[in-house]
């Protein structure tokens, strides 16, 4: 039998980025395995910001529920197997190891029918849908990959659409406008299946009720200002919600982000909307419960890291920060593909202590000369610059001293995060 480091040597080798066959290739080789993916109940989840941060809250309610649950989402941190949760616990090697096994066994089949290959996260879909059809899951939480319409999610069967905040992000691929990504997002929707969605005053809730209403599903919006927080300690937030479709007070989200209050929320509503039996004190009890690596995730005393990556969840970090009474450290790194100025710009508005930069290790990674000229532009504190995100890392740490008084926060792409993670593995 193959090993894990095999096999994620073997699916690194796959590009992950690129051109890609239409989605009716990806359903012939899903007809191969008596598509695996109509087995499932699904709630589909598209989205620019929020995306793992809702399913994850989504399945926790689930489960306490007493439903089981699968979870599929993208990236991953540090292994392969976070991508397949089932009961919120990753699959396990060998289940990693049959299913990518199988999908090469119908890889080869598919050739011999004329079919084009798999994309990288098309297989590790594939593969997903393989893993949960073998158990007895109620509920399937599917996360896009990019976009909505032409993801490969999209030829699953769901329940439930949901649709998190929208912002720019891959632009090249999704269009520049808002009204275009929402679009993009949109595609998700399917005939008569209902829609929540959170209801931004951004031009793109207007694009996904329409195409709601095209498809004849109800559509279901958030507003923000349904959204009360009661109270925000060091790493909790209370909250109520208010919305013309559903009132619960005395939430309880356990993170320092104010962002999490609008997913928690979502998260909430989109439970009540597919089952309302579900009640009060089990969403209370597992909201607070809830846990996602890399969202203002606490690796260590006063250590965070957050895997914002556009200028829309930069700007989420800079409403939670913003009325902090720490000083912040902060380490970033970023994808060279990424509107990393304008992340910049609105990071610099922050009075950051120090700043390190450093660079990620893809070959995505942002050139650190260009990165600093632009926090130069920005930011009115002493700026490091460092090779590997280790160095920075401990960089950061030895400037901190003993007394860990800074808070530092490490930001600006999930590969980012899955690097510091891993290293302060072995060091806490």
């Amino acid at each position: 039998m193959m090993t894990y480091s095999e096999i994620e040597r073997e699916l690194n080798e796959i590009p992950k980025f690129g051109a890609k066959a239409s989605l009716s290739n990806l359903s012939a080789y899903l007809e191969l395995a008596n598509h695996p993916e109509r087995n499932l109940r699904v709630i589909h989840i598209a989205g620019t910001n929020g995306k793992g941060s809702v399913s994850a809250y989504i399945d926790s309610i689930l489960r306490q529920a007493g439903y089981m649950t699968a979870l599929f989402t993208s990236p991953h941190l540090i292994k392969i197997n976070e991508r397949f949760r089932i009961n919120f616990k990753e699959c396990s090697d060998e289940e990693l190891i049959n299913a990518w096994c199988s999908v090469k066994d119908y890889m080869v089949k598919g050739k011999e029918k004329g079919l084009q290959s798999l994309t990288f996260f098309e297989i590790l879909f594939f593969m997903g849908m393989l893993i949960f059809s073998e158990k007895a899951i109620d509920y399937c939480i599917l996360e896009t990959g990019l976009g909505g319409r032409l993801d490969a999610t999209v030829l699953s069967n769901p329940v439930l659409s949901v649709i998190t905040s929208i912002s720019y992000d891959h632009t090249e691929i999704l269009g520049d406008t808002i009204e275009q990504i929402a679009a993009e997002k949109a595609g998700i929707i399917k005939e008569g299946i209902p829609v929540v969605a959170i209801d931004e005053e951004n031009g793109a809730f207007s694009v996904i009720e329409r195409t709601a209403k095209e498809k004849n599903a109800p559509v279901y919006g958030l507003k923000s200002q349904e959204l009360t927080i009661l109270k925000k300690c060091e790493n909790t937030i209370d909250f109520s919600i208010n919305s013309r479709y559903y009132k619960i007070s005395n939430l309880k989200v356990k993170s320092y982000a104010s962002y999490q209050v609008q997913n928690a929320a979502l998260a909430v509503l989109a439970v009540k909307v597919l089952l309302p039996e579900v009640s009060q004190d089990v969403i209370r009890e597992e909201i607070v419960k809830m846990y996602w690596p890399g969202r203002m995730e606490e690796i260590a005393e006063n250590v965070y890291v957050d895997g914002a990556h556009n200028p829309g969840a930069v700007h989420q970090i800079y409403n939670s920060l913003t009325d902090s009474d720490k000083e912040w450290l902060l380490l970033f790194a970023v994808c060279s593909d990424k509107d990393y100025s304008e992340m910049i710009r609105v990071l610099g508005r922050l009075p950051w202590k120090r700043i390190y930069i450093t660079k990620i290790d893809s070959a995505r990674g942002a050139d650190t000369a260009a990165v600093r000229q632009c926090f130069e532009e920005a930011a009115g504190c002493p700026i490091c610059e460092f090779e590997s995100a280790g160095e920075a890392f401990k960089a950061a740490l030895r400037d901190r001293g003993d007394e860990k008084e800074e808070n530092l926060l490490c930001l600006g792409s999930l590969y980012l995060v899955g690097e510091i993670k891993e290293l302060a593995a072995t060091m806490f």
